[in-house]
This record gives structure tokens, C-alpha cells and sequence, in this order.
């Protein structure tokens, strides 16, 4: 999976008319990690990406997603959504992107982690439930909690928070976007 996100990485990147260190600039990330990623020597993380596909104007839905998938009228099946990992976390995006759909909603698979994830400031509204395992939230500037099974959250827009696993059974959560993020 590496090569193929890089090489269409690196298209997007030439269609935009960007230099690595122009996009490295942009996306608040090191050139050398573009470079690394469009030669297929790294796997960015789902983070790494979304910053990167923010600063070619897409995003995730669009990035993985075909044009002949999308359902019309309000049911969505499991075989036409996407998916997305990086290892330790996979999201399945539930609804496509669509006109006429103004939220994101996301069913997440947290696996534990040897490191915690950086923050990260998102200019969407975010709200989740946790469906099994528990998750550590950590909302800037000193709350700091664990959440169970039916425990839920709301995070507003430009609130620096993170969520991780800190135990050794991972967590399976529904999150959503509001506006969509993806």
C-alpha cells in the first residue's frame, strides 16, 4: 500500500504544481518525509496524510474512494464504504462524500500504542462513543480521562485533543464530523 499512496500522492503533488519542500511547507510536515513517502519507504500515519491531502486540496474519502460506489437515497452498505489505516488505527468511513451530507461519521479501530499520538486541533466539531475497549482522552489544556464502553464525547472546533489506547486491548469506537472533515 505504501508505493501506491505514494505514486498518487506524488501525482496529486505535480498536478498542484508543488515542489516537495513547497508541500512539506504547506502540509507542517518534513520533506524528507514526503520524499520518503512518495518513493514507498514509508507509510505516513492517518494524520501525516490527512495534513499532507489537505495541502493538495482533497481529502481521505476522495483520496481512497471510487466514483462508481457511491449509493443514492439514505442507505449506505457495508461493502461500499472505505477504509483507511496506518497500522494502528483503521477508520471505515460509513458515509460517502456526497452533496446533501454535511456530517462525517467514522467507525474507529484503535490498536494499542507504544507511543501516544501527537495532538491535534481540527476545524470540525468532533463527538464519539466508545463501543468496546476503552480510550484516553486527552483534551488540552488539563482534562485528561479514560472512557469505557457507552461512555461518549463531544470535542468543539480548535480544541487540541488526542485519543489513544493505553491498555492492551484495543478500542472500536463511532466518531463524527461536524462540519465533514474528510
Amino acid at each position: 500500500m505504501a508505493i501506491e499512496v505514494g505514486q498518487r500522492i506524488q501525482i496529486l503533488r505535480k498536478r498542484c504544481g508543488l515542489s516537495i519542500r513547497r508541500l512539506a511547507e504547506m502540509a507542517g510536515v518534513a520533506a524528507g518525509m514526503i520524499s520518503c513517502i512518495e518513493r514507498g519507504k514509508n507509510s505516513p500515519s492517518i494524520a501525516t496524510l490527512q495534513k499532507i491531502l489537505a495541502a493538495l486540496g482533497t481529502n481521505l474519502a476522495d483520496f481512497f474512494g471510487t466514483q462508481g460506489d457511491q449509493a443514492q437515497g439514505p442507505i449506505f452498505v457495508r461493502e461500499h464504504m472505505r477504509s483507511v489505516s496506518d497500522g494502528q488505527r483503521t477508520y471505515t468511513i460509513v458515509f460517502p462524500d456526497r452533496e446533501g451530507i454535511g456530517v462525517e461519521m467514522l467507525d474507529e479501530h484503535i490498536s494499542p500504542a507504544s507511543r501516544k499520538p501527537p495532538y491535534e486541533k481540527l476545524q470540525c466539531d468532533v463527538a464519539g462513543y466508545v463501543l468496546s475497549g476503552s480510550l484516553t482522552l486527552d483534551v488540552r489544556p488539563k482534562l485528561k480521562q479514560t472512557l469505557r464502553p457507552g461512555d461518549a464525547f463531544y470535542i468543539p472546533r480548535g480544541t487540541e485533543h488526542r485519543g489513544y489506547v493505553s491498555t492492551d486491548e484495543p478500542a472500536r469506537l463511532i466518531t463524527a464530523y461536524y462540519p465533514e472533515k474528510y
